[in-house]
């Protein structure tokens, strides 16, 4: 038997970051789907506060954590299986975006972004694979992003860490489909987070989080492996990509501005 996506009837649905963004928005869009959603993020007030938003037939509880606590999130992921049931679909988002200039790096912006980004999500891959497969059933998601296709300015740090993300979500995609667990990634343009606010560059086609929260819902009952949006941007972004380095390197210096010295005068 195939793994295939998770059902509301299978289970909760887990969200981590689930107190703002893109997380705050899946999370009402499948409560209001009717799915009994459990949010995590390290703050209770703001989790608090996003529960109290459902709209449908769904619930939201909360469980508040910090993804970078692996002992922590071994405890809260037997929580809400303890309290809530099984954990049907995990969606990993949580994640943060520090702009790094390379002539200038603070190397404590690397540590913190791998360790949110990579780490947070290795950390609750391991709690919930062996349950999964024990289960026989299981849906997960990796939040990934565009950037995990090719270098952008400042994404060092970031971009590096949604490619380990991108690349992680292919492994489990090929060891876990045997156990009947469903791994799928998201690889998403720009969304109109404050997250973006950094970005000195120019940003196309940017989306709101419930648009982007409605791509995502829609793309978990699906059987692709990546779930990218927006696609006019993102597929355009992956054939750029697919060019020779020393080709799409340059374009993507021009087109981003950063074929001058910071100092210079851009027309």
């Amino acid at each position: 038997m195939k793994a295939r996506p998770a059902r509301k009837t299978d289970g909760v649905c887990w969200i981590t970051g689930g107190s703002s963004g893109i997380g705050k928005a899946l999370a009402l869009r499948l409560a209001s789907n009717g799915w009994h959603v459990v949010i995590s993020a390290r703050t209770r007030e703001d989790l608090q506060a996003v529960a109290g938003q459902v709209d449908g037939p769904g619930r939201i509880d909360v469980a508040p954590l910090d993804t970078t606590d692996a002992d922590a999130v071994e405890r809260v992921v037997a929580q809400i299986e303890s309290e809530h049931g099984p954990i049907a679909l995990a969606v990993l988002n949580a994640g943060i975006y520090l702009p790094v200039r390379s002539e200038s790096p603070d190397f404590s912006d690397y540590a913190k972004t791998f360790a949110v980004n990579l780490n947070g999500t290795a950390a609750c891959v391991s709690a919930l694979s062996p349950r999964m497969v024990r289960r026989r059933s299981g849906h997960i998601v990796i939040v990934s992003s565009a950037t995990a296709f090719g270098g952008m300015p400042t994404a060092s740090a970031y971009g590096a860490s949604k490619a380990a993300l991108l690349n992680m979500a292919e492994a489990l995609r090929i060891e876990l489909d045997r156990y009947q667990v469903f791994v799928q990634a998201v690889t998403p343009g720009f969304v109109e987070t404050p997250a973006q606010d950094d970005n000195a560059f120019p940003k196309p086609f940017m989306i709101s989080p419930e648009k982007a929260a409605r791509r995502m819902a829609a793309g978990f009952t699906s059987r692709r492996f990546q779930i990218t949006f927006p696609r006019r941007f993102t597929w355009a972004l992956k054939a750029l990509y697919a060019l020779p380095a020393d080709w799409y390197i340059p374009l993507v210096r021009k087109q981003t501005g950063w074929d001058k010295p910071d100092d210079a005068p851009k027309s």
